[in-house]
């Protein structure tokens, strides 16, 4: 058979999909090839959906090839992952999707028991940083699984995420504090709580299809959040006249999806307290998958 006859490989890459509202704007048609292609694609594209601590623990695995990883799973992971450029998601303020929920203002909290969810690891680490580096506190964390009321109760404070903080209302008084708004102020950086990682075994064996689905995964992000209210209507059945829309536009139209030079002084300055709370390695330079090789 010559080089000609030979038929196209075809790889089915293994996606990691975080099912929170924050990611929407990556995979709203991601799966939707563009009609204007007429060459055979190389890849096709297998989703595993997962709150962030399970799409954790499938790249740890190896049951993904790709996928929004919390920023310290990548940290603690650097020598079996790269970071696909100019990807992420943060906060150069507030985030309204990670909170410290508490009965009582955060200088109260010095020795206090404070319940953090199982759902993310990047956030119960920034929540730690900035009580022991910030305020200088020493508290006990317990992790748990529940609503907002279930790590509440019996506990001082509770850290929420997700679609979970961004929708709660309490049936009693609480304080809200924004994660990423505190460390803003407290840093003058924005907060990056999650990265787009590739195992670099699969870089380097898929290159080509890698760096196709690369620039598939950009151009549908720039596509949707070009158009936040088709992207509401489209991908969550919602309409102009729900009670959820405008807080949902202005939540995503507030995140940060990209990493540039100041997104990533946050992020390296994160792993150095990270480090220096003795919760994960020294960080390296961070590398990146270079889709025009």
């Amino acid at each position: 058979m010559t080089e000609k006859m030979k038929p196209a490989l075809h790889t089915l890459i293994r996606v990691g999909k975080i099912s929170y509202t924050n990611s929407l704007p990556f995979y709203h048609h991601l799966d939707r090839r563009e009609l204007s292609c007429k060459e055979p694609e190389s890849f096709s594209i297998d989703f595993y959906e997962g709150v962030p601590a399970q799409i954790n623990q499938a790249m740890q695995e190896g049951r993904l090839d790709i996928a929004p990883v919390s920023s310290l799973e990548f940290l603690n992971h650097q020598k079996d992952y790269l970071l696909l450029p100019h990807l992420a998601i943060g906060s150069r303020d507030f985030s309204g999707s990670v909170l410290l929920v508490s009965r009582e203002k955060i200088e109260g909290l010095n020795k206090a028991k404070i319940a953090l969810t199982r759902q993310s690891l990047s956030s119960a680490v920034l929540l730690k940083i900035l009580l022991r580096f910030k305020y200088k506190f020493s508290n006990e964390f317990v992790s748990l699984d529940g609503s907002p009321e279930e790590l509440l109760r019996n506990r001082e404070a509770a850290l929420v995420i997700g679609d979970d903080a961004l929708f709660y209302r309490s049936a009693e008084f609480v304080y809200k504090y924004d994660l990423s708004e505190l460390w803003w102020n407290w840093t003058g950086k924005p907060f990056c709580f999650a990265v787009w990682a590739v195992r670099r075994e699969f870089a380097t064996h898929h290159r080509e299809e890698l760096s196709a689905f690369y620039f598939r995964l950009q151009k549908n992000l720039e596509t949707n959040l070009a158009d936040i209210e088709k992207l509401l209507r489209e991908g969550m059945n919602l309409s102009f006249m729900d009670e959820r829309f405008a807080k949902l536009f202005g939540y995503l139209f507030n995140l940060n999806y990209g990493m540039d030079p100041l997104v990533r002084e946050g992020l390296e300055l994160f792993f150095r307290m990270a480090e220096r709370l003795g919760v994960s390695p020294h960080p390296h330079k961070l590398e990146f998958f270079d889709p025009t090789a």
